[in-house]
């Protein structure tokens, strides 16, 4: 199709020639072409056309091989599929296979085409029946991740929302994962908040609950549930309509806390704003509710189960073997092993916050939970057997890296030209601790005491002196004027 600028290069030219086909051979165009143009343009001049160039120019051609007759066929399929099974149903490359069976040659592509538009005017409307939520019968629970700027670096955490859908009550929390122990750990802390466990909760197909390849709820969270008391119940793929109050509380939340403020110095300091934020939203009023969700709790938590007796001990066994620096690996971050601790592997007791290692049911190191990835948790005391035979790994070892500044301190000063003399030192720490001797290390450089192994010892042993609190005289002394009238009387005899 000519532009407008083509039209008028085509009227210039036969202007100046003017004939049709001198101007066709200017251009490289057909004769036709024009005097299409020409003609059309002194009918437009004379008034007996409207346009020049046709708008929203439709051709729409008779089809050739999706006859009426063909198109009745493919519609009589499936309105007979309407009555069939699901699964016994035809489809659209099964039609096709029909219509050539029958002699129709047709492509694929129409049948489907013409199958998709029937279905788009004639297929069966899905229904769904609204639902009116009943007090203390069910909670909804989503998991949603956000970002959040602590000390200039963006992070990405992970958002447990639970909502209970008669009050409106909506609870909270932040995690720096999204493992099987943090969904149960939200599940506990949110129990105790609103002091019940509602009878029935529901779920979309999250891995941690739901085990879509078994079909099944996996086993420790059935555990769980069981040990709460309330029915987990999942729903069926693709379909958020059946948790569908949870699917807003978690954009709702996100934006109600996190989209007026979303820097904090802390994650602790995240944590509190969620909580604030949380605890005036549950204070407001909300869409087509009496009450304030506050108020809608306490009407609705007389026909919740109680919480259980004992609480759920949240944690992970996972075995794992140690490598030739006495780390073990869990969750791409790396923990110390007592190097007095002789087996090649080592059952790991895993934790929301903390990791144990342990020998048999004896806890012999803790350490916290990292988060991040490729992040090392190093205790010194775990290698003092190792630096007793290897003195001279000492001063650039990672572990010496992680201890307190005034630890390092001392040993910069004192004891880099010959880490073997520190070896003492390091059996302190182990038969006290680094907070000990951290805090020794305080009171001697505060007094100006030589730091040496003997006074060290000497202010470990003597927990009375470490505990001295300075006297504090809020009021000062109260001195009293005195009466000088029997001083007098004495003088004058």
């Amino acid at each position: 199709m000519k532009t407008m600028a083509d039209i008028r290069r085509i009227l210039e030219l036969h202007e100046l020639y003017g004939t049709f086909n001198r101007v066709a051979r200017e251009l490289g165009i057909s004769h036709n072409t024009v005097k299409k143009y020409v003609l059309r343009v002194k009918s437009v001049q004379e008034g007996s056309a409207s346009e020049i160039l046709a708008k929203d120019r439709k051709i729409i051609q008779p089809p050739r091989v999706l006859t009426e007759a063909v198109r009745k066929k493919i519609h009589s399929y499936l309105e007979s599929n309407l009555g069939h099974p699901r699964k016994q149903r035809l489809t659209a490359k099964r039609i096709w296979e029909l219509l050539v069976e029958d002699g129709h040659k047709i492509g694929y592509t129409t049948v489907k085409d013409e199958a998709a538009r029937w279905k788009r005017t004639n297929g069966p409307r899905e229904v769904f029946i609204l639902q009116e939520p009943r007090e203390g019968k069910r909670a909804e629970f989503d998991w949603g991740d956000l970002l959040l700027n602590i000390r200039g670096t963006w992070q990405k955490f992970y958002l447990a929302a639970f909502v209970l859908p008669f009050s409106l009550y909506r609870f909270a929390r932040l995690y720096n994962r999204s493992t099987s122990l943090e969904v149960i750990q939200a599940h506990v802390e949110f129990f105790k908040e609103i002091n019940a466990v509602p009878q029935s909760l529901f779920y979309d197909r999250m891995r941690v609950v739901y085990d879509s390849d078994k079909k099944k709820l996996n086993d420790k969270f059935l555990e769980f549930s069981m040990h709460s008391g309330f029915i987990p119940c999942v729903c069926n793929p693709a379909s958020p309509h059946e948790k569908g109050t949870d699917e807003e509380s978690i954009g709702y939340i996100r934006r109600a806390t996190f989209g007026e403020r979303s820097s904090f110095e802390s994650f602790e300091e995240a944590t509190e704003w969620l909580s604030k934020r949380l605890a005036e939203i549950n204070t407001k009023s909300v869409y087509r509710r009496t009450s304030v969700p506050v108020q809608g709790l306490v009407q609705e938590r007389d026909q919740m189960n109680p919480l259980p007796m004992l609480e759920y001990e949240n944690f992970e066994l996972k075995r794992a073997a140690i490598s030739k620096y006495s780390l073990v690996k869990c969750d791409g971050n790396f923990y110390s092993v007592p190097d007095t601790y002789r087996p090649k592997d080592i059952t790991l007791k895993v934790l929301i916050d903390r990791i144990d290692l342990l020998d048999g049911n004896s806890v012999i190191a803790s350490h916290e939970r990292l988060t991040g990835k490729q992040q090392y948790s190093l205790d010194i005391t775990h290698y003092v057997k190792t630096f007793h035979r290897k003195p001279g790994a000492l001063p650039d070892s990672k572990v010496l890296a992680q201890v307190d500044r005034q630890i390092q301190d001392l040993f910069n000063r004192h004891y880099q030209g010959d880490p073997k003399d520190f070896l003492p030192i390091l059996d302190l720490i182990k038969e006290t601790s680094s907070e000990a001797l951290t805090r020794a290390l305080k009171i001697l450089n505060h007094q100006n005491i030589p730091t040496t192994h003997d006074t060290l010892r000497f202010f470990l042993n003597q927990t009375d002196v470490l505990t001295v609190e300075p006297l504090d005289f809020k009021r000062g002394f109260e001195v009293f004027e005195p009466d000088l009238t029997d001083f007098d009387r004495l003088i004058e005899g």
